[in-house]
């Protein structure tokens, strides 16, 4: 008898045991570690990482860990960032914000899903060739548009400082179509080059000096250090045209996607690449809406009026 109640026993403790076991196995197969790796903090790149959080905890809820590192701006950093989170084979995913991050995930991670956002030329990094782990959301904007706004707001100006990092690929390839835009209009230009944030006051000095207006494209050093491009301008009362800086103190016009928008559709692929077991390579780069921002404090500070033309299209601030 005591034997058959021992038998029993074990028997009890072996079913729970494997139900303890597969209980746990199943809530470890259905949570997610995702490893972001954030370029830098200003407030473009902040706003793409609040939209992907926002979205994620929607689509995962509890079942979700973030692991959130920044590079501040280093692109050796970066490096050493994403060789971590290669070593950590707890991270079901990546989440790389801006151009420098997703270079350096793609160099470390090949068969874990990669989502990106802020990324201005995906096709030029070679971000989605030969069954690629990667796909995002692009915050290339129509340049041309830009500079015939930038044209109807300031019909006098006959040269522009072109502000930016050469290192940044995402810049390089904006400055190339500004350049071909203010040549249709016969608008004069000069390059400043900034290579890291230390060099960014002595590049805007140059640029408020020898220009009516100073143009700066999707650029993290430029962004990093944007208040600073803003007090120089100001000083010298040059107006900034920028591509997407979402600073709430901005410069005269701001054109550029919608970042925490960005983020939320990067959070939507990476549900799909995780949850859903999609491909990444099946899952196309998107593209936020784009938007027209004009501060109105620059306009009163330039004297400008806006063209009825215009009126429709833009948004003041």
């Amino acid at each position: 008898m005591n034997k058959k109640i021992l038998a029993l026993i074990l028997g009890l403790v072996v079913i729970l045991g494997t139900v303890l076991f597969i209980k746990r196995n199943n809530t470890s197969a259905g949570h997610y570690t995702i490893g972001v790796l954030q370029t830098a903090s200003f407030p473009a790149l902040d706003d793409t990482m609040r939209g992907f959080m926002s979205e994620i905890k929607k689509e995962l809820g509890d079942n979700l860990t973030i692991i959130e590192q920044n590079a501040q701006g280093s692109m050796m950093q970066a490096q050493a960032i994403a060789s971590s989170f290669k070593a950590n084979k707890s991270i079901s995913g990546f989440y790389a914000i801006a151009t420098p991050a997703v270079q350096a995930l793609k160099s470390e991670i090949k068969n874990r899903p990669i989502a990106f956002a802020a990324v201005t030329d995906p096709e030029g990094l070679h971000l989605r060739e030969n069954d690629s782990n990667i796909t995002g959301a692009t915050d290339m904007a129509d340049i041309e548009k830009q500079i015939t706004i930038m044209r109807a707001l300031l019909p006098k100006v006959t040269k522009v400082a072109l502000l930016y990092n050469p290192g940044e690929p995402n810049s390089v390839i904006i400055v190339k179509q500004m350049k071909i835009a203010l040549d249709k209009f016969g608008i004069a230009y000069q390059d400043n080059g900034a290579n890291s944030q230390a060099d960014v006051a002595a590049a805007a000095q140059h640029a408020a000096i020898n220009s009516q207006a100073i143009l700066i494209p999707t650029d993290n050093t430029i962004a990093s250090a944007f208040p600073i491009v803003r007090q120089i301008a100001d000083k010298a009362h040059v107006p900034i045209i920028a591509t997407g800086t979402a600073e709430k103190e901005g410069p005269l016009m701001q054109f550029g996607v919608d970042y925490f928008q960005s983020g939320v559709q990067a959070a939507q692929l990476m549900k799909k690449m995780l949850v859903d077991g999609i491909k990444p390579m099946d899952l196309p780069v998107v593209a936020p809406s784009s938007s027209i921002l004009i501060s109105e404090k620059e306009l009163k500070k330039f004297a400008i009026e806006i063209p009825e033309s215009l009126k429709d299209s833009i948004s003041l601030i």
